[in-house]
């Protein structure tokens, strides 16, 4: 069984800077707390080489066997508000056959609203506690001297209009109603589907591998670095106040090309942004899960809005990869698009203007990286250059990002779209253990956190933190 766990500090000899970089695996079986059980098998692929001191130990294509050390599911909500899922890897085979141990711990899911601990172990969410549960769960006025309350706060917003207007318990139950059909709560399940990207931290000390020489970068045809150095990289609002994007990524080949390159990789087209996606934007928000053509903000190229916009999501819509593209012209006898892929890490709900804002990861050469990794993997990519930019490097910016300038530059080919996994994720429960367990953990959640001692001892707590930090900072 799973206990609680806190987040450590990386252990001696695992891998946490750029030297040695994550392992970056893609998991082909499906994951859940749920159906998973203690010792279940599951395998990976590895979707870059991974280098150490300029040798490749690990290969791409290269096949992670690992198990799953422990599991809790939900269920019910009697026990477990948290669903909690241990994965632990065991080795690697090439394609060509060897098998080597592997020493190495999950970091990272990619985009995954899931926590990882130091350990490497995968927190779910809480369900309960999100917003719309706040409002309409919420509590004012206890009544003193005791303190006391009942559970018709569960009704919150609910019951302070019924009362006022007097609904009656008819009034009430449909109210009620009303909330569960509107208001979708979110999957407390853990529930990971093939194609999840992780990053492993490999233990770099003990590692051993095929030990061969790593690839070097090719250098991008001269007529295209001329071109891209020439041209101006920065991207802007409407307004023209710069943002944290640039362009840092280029493609060669027809735009046929390059939709069907993020269709097999697995990107999806950008919804428009209206009225329409901006609530389903909402919803998706509300339930804690994802939204997979969400819309993107409005952001300008030399005046002009992009012409194709790819994101690639998981589990939640305020975590996704997504780039903007622009028809750049023929160059060196090929179309040239530019692209600005950036990464979102979290995402605000603004009631003021009713849309999302995005925080994105400033070191956008991460992203940059990510689209040229997830094309090249698919068998899209012809060949992957680069092109040194010294004028957009991030130290004469004025953006708060971080980049060394370089833009990726991907010749594209006609490559084949790739089946789709047939593996099905089974739904945990039926509709009427749902919402059994949707009541029990409102209630919980209600009786925990819906107060003000909870939010008393959260900002107490946030407070002593951010005093620590700030002492910490000063000796």
């Amino acid at each position: 069984m799973l206990g609680l766990v806190g987040i450590l500090v990386p252990e001696p000899g695992f891998s946490a800077n750029t030297d040695f970089p994550e392992l970056q695996v893609r998991l082909k079986t499906v994951l859940t707390s749920y159906r998973s059980k203690a010792n279940d098998p599951f395998e990976c692929v590895v979707l870059a080489d991974w280098v150490a001191n300029d040798r490749v130990v690990i290969p791409e294509g290269a096949t992670v066997h690992g198990h799953v050390g422990g599991v809790k599911a939900v269920g019910l909500g009697l026990r477990h508000e948290r669903a909690r899922l241990e994965l632990l890897f065991d080795d690697f085979v090439t394609a060509g056959g060897q098998s080597f141990p592997l020493h190495a711990k999950l970091s990272a899911i990619d985009n995954a609203r899931e926590q990882i601990t130091g350990q490497g172990l995968v927190r779910g969410v809480v369900a309960a506690d999100q917003p719309n549960e706040l409002i309409f769960g919420w509590w004012s006025s206890p009544s003193l001297p005791t303190l006391s309350r009942t559970l018709i706060g569960l009704t919150g917003v609910s019951h302070i209009l019924t009362s006022a207007f007097s609904l009656g318990p008819a009034g009430a139950g449909g109210m009620l109603a009303l909330r569960l059909t509107l208001m979708r709560f979110p999957e407390p399940e853990i529930q990971y589907a093939p194609g999840t990207d992780m990053l492993l931290a490999v233990n770099v000390a003990e590692q051993e591998g095929v030990n061969e020489p790593a690839a070097i970068p090719l250098a991008a045809p001269d007529a295209v670095a001329e071109w891209l150095r020439k041209e101006p990289f920065g991207i802007d609002r409407r307004d023209n106040r710069p943002v944290g994007d640039i362009v840092n990524v280029a493609f060669l080949g027809s735009r046929d090309q390059l939709a069907q390159a993020f269709r097999v990789a697995g990107w999806a087209a950008a919804d428009p942004p209206n009225g329409q996606t901006r609530k389903k934007a909402y919803y998706a928000f509300n339930a804690m899960r994802a939204y997979a053509t969400a819309p993107v903000s409005p952001l300008l190229y030399k005046g002009t809005l992009p012409e194709m916009v790819f994101e690639k999501s998981l589990n939640t819509i305020t975590k996704r990869h997504h780039i903007r593209i622009w028809y750049a012209g023929v160059v060196d006898g090929r179309e040239l698009w530019l692209g600005a892929a950036t990464h979102d890490t979290g995402a605000d709900f603004s009631v003021h203007c009713f849309k999302f804002t995005h925080k994105i990861d400033p070191n956008i050469d991460r992203e940059r990286d990510k689209v040229a990794l997830d094309l090249h993997f698919a068998g899209c990519v012809d060949s992957a250059m680069q092109v040194e930019r010294p004028a957009a490097a991030a130290e004469g910016l004025d953006r708060r990002i971080f980049t060394d300038g370089s833009a990726k530059v991907l010749a594209l080919n006609d490559c084949q779209t790739v089946e789709a996994s047939t593996d099905d994720m089974p739904k945990p429960g039926n509709a009427v253990s749902r919402l059994t367990r949707r009541m029990i953990l409102q209630a919980r959640n209600h009786v925990e956190r819906e107060n003000p001692y909870y939010w008393t001892y959260q900002f107490a707590k946030r407070s002593f933190h951010h005093s620590n930090q700030q002492a910490a900072l000063s000796n």
